[in-house]
């Protein structure tokens, strides 16, 4: 089916680039191109939104029920193929993500009326243009879905199978059951499957967790303290703007698991007069928790403080990475490098104490923050990460300074990404070796350490993670 809203690349006029439409046009219209494209879901919503000038309450509106239908996939599609005569797949796309979304109004999201969310399906039809006939059907359903809702299955229920629904493409669920076991992966799906709460990492150069807790409690949020991270808050079921909570704009907080939280803490001991490296800087988090700590490191003598410094190739990611640590460290100015670390290490600067490696991966540690990677991930990708994620640690091992710390990190929980790599790493850089990673980490962490390796799951109550700590012999030939 051609998309309802052009392309991207298509020529637009002014006024139809602009035409108003609501959040559930959009959603659909975004999980339709997620299906051609395999891109991340708020790439294309940022292109979706401005068509149909979507304001801000909307935009995140459309993103909850996006987020929400990947969540719950399968089930949503075994609910709606209850009440289709023909096979989804003979479904024009917009209108089967619009039953869909439809589908996940009526059972999950209580504060949208029944009525709302079947005449909202029916007008984003209308808004593509597509037959009355086709409006019809979709009026019929939700119609028929809500007057069936008592009796339908939850997802608890599970399938055919009695197993319940993984909501996860099998790839994954036989991979993780294989190396889990049954149990275990089907408590890491359902952990998946639910809206993560927001966590705060605080920003302890400026303010203490304490602190900050009681700003936020005046507001009427629940709060609580993280599990692992000693600098962590969560607020569970929050959905409003991050800008709009108190501290924010004082750089009081950033948005951060508490698993890349913990990733930091491997860098330690940061010596005095020491120079670090942040080598995939990204949006600017963990080099942001590295600034403080190279901060604390000349606490007594302030001559004495460590230096930073980041590398981050890709533009629009450099632009948010200056604007979080102008709000986080305003009286530190911090450029990333914008180029590759390759590009980086021909300019031979002097060898660092310390690296930060947080490696681009298939994410699969995160799929509850970011649904779209566990429909977007194909298992034949593992080995081009892998062979990248090699590449980029091998440089990083050029740029440290003997008995330097290498801190490798990724968001996956697949061996060819984390434990592979560092195998493959140790084999032909004889001069380095793992150290344990218990030693540096809080007692609260423990439950989190597999053997040397930082490596939690999303059943443990955080994202998926891996961290290694490597450190260089004293001879760096």
């Amino acid at each position: 089916m051609r998309s309802p809203i052009a392309r991207k690349d298509t020529p637009l006029t002014t006024q139809a680039a602009k035409a108003p439409r609501s959040s559930r046009y959009a959603a659909a219209e975004v999980l339709c191109r997620r299906r051609q494209r395999r891109e991340p879901v708020t790439l294309i919503l940022d292109e979706v939104a401005e068509v149909c000038a979507l304001a801000p309450n909307d935009r995140q509106l459309a993103m909850n029920m996006i987020y929400g239908v990947l969540r719950q996939q399968e089930y949503l599609e075994t609910l709606l193929q209850q009440f289709c005569r023909q096979p989804l797949s003979r479904l024009k796309p917009f209108v089967r993500q619009t039953l869909l979304i439809g589908l996940y109004q009526i059972i999950f999201l209580d504060r949208i009326p029944d009525s709302a969310a079947v005449n909202e399906a029916v007008k984003a039809l209308q808004a593509a243009r597509l037959p009355k006939q086709l409006q019809g059907l979709v009026n019929g359903i939700l119609r028929n879905a809500v007057r069936q809702r008592a009796e339908l299955p939850t997802p608890d229920d599970g399938d055919t199978l009695s197993h319940p629904f993984l909501n996860h493409p099998p790839w994954l669920t036989h991979r993780w059951s294989n190396r889990y076991g049954q149990e275990r992966m089907e408590e890491i799906c359902q952990a998946n499957n639910q809206q993560q709460p927001l966590v705060l990492q605080v920003n302890i150069g400026r303010c203490s967790r304490a602190q900050l807790r009681h700003q936020l409690e005046l507001t009427g949020l629940t709060i609580r303290d993280g599990r692992y991270s000693p600098d962590s808050l969560i607020l569970d079921g929050f959905s409003g703007r991050i800008e709009s909570l108190p501290g924010f704009e004082q750089g009081f907080f950033q948005v951060q698991g508490e698993a890349a939280q913990l990733a930091v803490h491997l860098m330690a001991p940061l010596l005095p007069g020491g120079s670090y490296l942040d080598g995939c800087a990204g949006l600017g988090g963990k080099t942001s928790q590295l600034l403080t700590a190279c901060r604390n490191a000349g606490h007594q003598n302030p001559a004495d403080e460590a230096r930073l410094q980041a590398v981050e190739p890709e533009a629009g990611r450099r632009k948010k990475f200056q604007a979080n640590l102008e709000r986080l460290h305003p009286d530190y100015p911090l450029s990333p490098f914008p180029g590759t670390l390759q590009e980086f290490s021909s300019q031979a600067p002097r060898p660092f104490d310390g690296i930060l490696i947080d490696a681009p991966c298939s994410g699969t540690g995160v799929i509850g923050r970011q649904p779209d990677i566990r429909w977007n991930r194909l298992e034949s990708e593992l080995k081009r990460y892998q062979e990248t994620q090699l590449e980029i640690l091998t440089l990083a091992a050029g740029l440290l300074a003997p008995q330097g710390i290498l801190v490798y990190a990724t968001c996956s929980l697949e061996p060819e990404e984390n434990q592979e790599v560092i195998d493959l790493f140790l084999a032909r850089q004889p001069n380095f070796q793992l150290s344990d990673c218990a030693s540096h980490l809080p007692s609260t962490a423990s439950p989190l350490i597999q053997g040397p390796f930082f490596a939690p799951t999303p059943d443990q109550g955080t994202d998926g993670f891996f961290a290694a700590r490597l450190v260089r012999n004293q001879n760096r030939s």
